[in-house]
């Protein structure tokens, strides 16, 4: 299952920013952390500033007048951080070590530690608002059978994975030149979701003038990457978008996003199965 936390963009710093600096770039943006650079090497993690450290050492700032004080002399250098992969593990570390906030990384191809971004105490509330909108948004659609077109074994892996733990999903294991075999099973659904990435040009009109000319038809979902498609395409598909039973959406979708299209393409095939 996909996380529902979803990490944050890391603000940053260099270490030789001065503290009051530090503390407008904080405000500026809204944030209770920034991840601090070395000045020396930008790229390198050197570690992090956050509001409690600001707690921790404002006394000190105060009495001294140091606010025009490099913020790698207080910054945390011991700072812990988890995987892309184990961004669902933030929780319980933020318990178990009483943080915050935790940077999320990753391993680039040339053995550097890459920031992906911070996942923040806000960013767990956000995800669990947005996991109980997502179960309560597909509730009532499980029981409704949604049919996936994708055009590669790792397309329709990737959407599978996204949906299949939320709607009823078959997805069409393999495109077929002859499309007399495959209308019928998507007329047979609900939904029809159509990734048109990598599909040949004079596949999906072909298809779509099929299904469109059909009275008793399912919604119709296309989702497109727009770098993969032609200008021209593009405007086609706005074109036929705006009919009632078509709906197209540009990539990336993040979940919450996919399903709420998604229910709202399911409400009105209940209200309107033609």
């Amino acid at each position: 299952m996909i996380s529902s936390i979803t990490p944050s963009p890391a603000i940053t710093v260099p270490s030789n920013t001065s503290i009051r600096e530090t503390l407008r770039v904080m405000r500026e943006n809204q944030v209770g952390s920034v991840l601090v650079n070395d000045y020396q090497h930008p790229y390198s993690f050197a570690g992090i500033f956050t509001e409690r450290d600001l707690l921790k050492w404002v006394g000190e700032i105060e009495k001294h007048g140091s606010w025009d004080t490099a913020i790698g002399t207080i910054m945390t250098k011991k700072v812990i951080t988890l995987s892309l992969l184990e961004i669902d593990r933030a929780p319980e570390i933020m318990v178990e070590y009483n943080i915050r906030h935790i940077p999320i990384v990753y391993d680039s191809t040339d053995g550097s530690r890459v920031v992906a971004g911070v996942v923040s105490m806000r960013d767990l509330f956000r995800g669990m608002i947005r996991e109980r909108t997502v179960e309560k948004t597909v509730t009532q659609f499980k029981n409704q059978r949604t049919l996936l077109l994708a055009h590669s074994d790792r397309e329709r892996e990737t959407q599978r994975r996204l949906l299949s733990d939320h709607l009823d999903l078959q997805v069409i294991p393999d495109p077929v030149d002859d499309l007399s075999a495959l209308v019928p099973a998507i007329l047979a659904g609900d939904l029809f979701i159509f990734d048109l990435d990598r599909f040949p040009a004079g596949f999906w009109p072909v298809l779509l003038k099929k299904l469109l000319d059909e009275q008793h038809r399912p919604q119709i979902l296309i989702v497109y990457d727009p770098f993969l498609q032609e200008p021209k395409s593009v405007q086609v598909l706005r074109q036929l978008s705006k009919g009632s039973v078509l709906h197209v959406f540009p990539k990336p979708l993040n979940l919450l996003e996919y399903l709420r299209r998604i229910e709202k393409c399911l409400s009105e095939s209940v209200k309107s199965p033609t």
